[in-house]
């Protein structure tokens, strides 16, 4: 059982492992949790004891070896590649596709698709796509925009028009739409979609 002081702690890693790819030192964990960096021994005996229950694993030797213990339910096993086009031969290569931060973060949210002026991209009506919340978004990325602060929509987005944000639909039987900056907001990026068939 977590005490309030690990699940800061273990929140922070989470979220810093995600954001920089490696972990954090353990005074970089203190001034995250707002205490003083001096407090090194207090946040190792805390990531210790988050060890000790099978939440985080040090992960080799040395300096930022802190890793998350992926959960189970929220991995899937990757059994190898497959043919869209010409066959390949069928080659097993199974190992465990962690999606726990996809599925357990803060940071990612789904939406349901409603339209088809997302098709060309093989976001169709009905999918579930899951977006990454963040503010920005760079050239070409596919973003969830929020418009006048009133209506959301997923397209592609472009700054190529000096003072204007350019919302590009994937479908050829609409056109893009240029907007003065103010009035568009990212509100996330698309990083990827699920289909549930009935």
């Amino acid at each position: 059982m977590k005490t309030p002081i690990q699940q800061k702690i273990y929140e922070y890693i989470c979220e810093y492992l995600q954001q920089e790819g490696y972990s954090p030192s353990l005074e970089e964990i203190a001034r995250g949790i707002g205490i003083s960096p001096k407090s090194i021994s207090l946040i190792s005996r805390h990531v210790h004891a988050l060890v000790d229950q099978g939440r985080l694993v040090f992960h080799k030797k040395g300096y930022r070896n802190i890793q998350v213990v992926a959960d189970q339910d929220f991995c899937l096993p990757l059994m190898g590649r497959i043919a869209a086009g010409q066959p390949i031969e069928a080659i097993e290569h199974k190992q465990n596709l962690d999606l726990s931060s996809l599925f357990k973060s803060n940071q990612h949210f789904l939406l349901e698709v409603k339209g088809d002026s997302m098709i060309d991209e093989g976001i169709l009506d009905g999918d579930l796509v899951i977006c990454k919340s963040q503010p920005k978004a760079i050239e070409g990325d596919i973003v969830v925009a929020l418009i006048d602060e009133q209506e959301a929509t997923l397209k592609r987005i472009s700054y190529k028009i000096e003072d204007r944000v350019t919302l590009i639909p994937a479908n050829p039987a609409l056109k893009p739409k240029a907007y003065l900056p103010h009035r568009v907001r990212v509100q996330g990026i698309f990083t990827g979609l699920l289909r549930l068939k009935p």
